[in-house]
């Protein structure tokens, strides 16, 4: 019993240090891209601005494209080609890259978030 809690301890010891590299914006973008990917927002709903909506439809779309990419490997953020006022991302993925593109309200909401395969990545 005590080396399961320890074993337990451990892991998410290093869970919590894997993520503890992350910024804050990479986290959100995280945070939604696995929620995309498991076809269900209600996780990430409190970090959308209110009078954003995102159809079932939509999402079940986004699901199906992230879904088919396998795990998410890691997310990054860049500044390179990003517009202003956006936080953009590389999301490397089992099969593929992607760009992540993601812009926040003055109270730190998500108003828009997108993707895209990443340039060169063949499908």
């Amino acid at each position: 019993m005590i080396v399961r809690r320890i074993a337990l301890a451990t892991a998410v010891a290093i869970v919590l240090s894997a993520c503890s590299f992350q910024n804050k914006y990479e986290r959100e973008a995280d945070r939604i891209t696995h929620a995309v990917m498991n076809n269900d927002l209600r996780p990430v709903q409190g970090d959308i601005a209110k009078g954003i909506n995102v159809s079932r439809v939509q999402v079940a779309e986004w699901s199906d494209e992230l879904g088919a990419q396998g795990k998410l490997i890691s997310l990054k953020e860049t500044t390179t080609n990003c517009p202003v006022g956006w936080h953009c991302f590389d999301a490397k993925f089992e099969k593929h890259d992607y760009v992540e593109q993601m812009r926040l309200d003055d109270q730190g909401k998500v108003v828009d978030w997108r993707f895209h395969m990443a340039r060169g990545a063949t499908q």
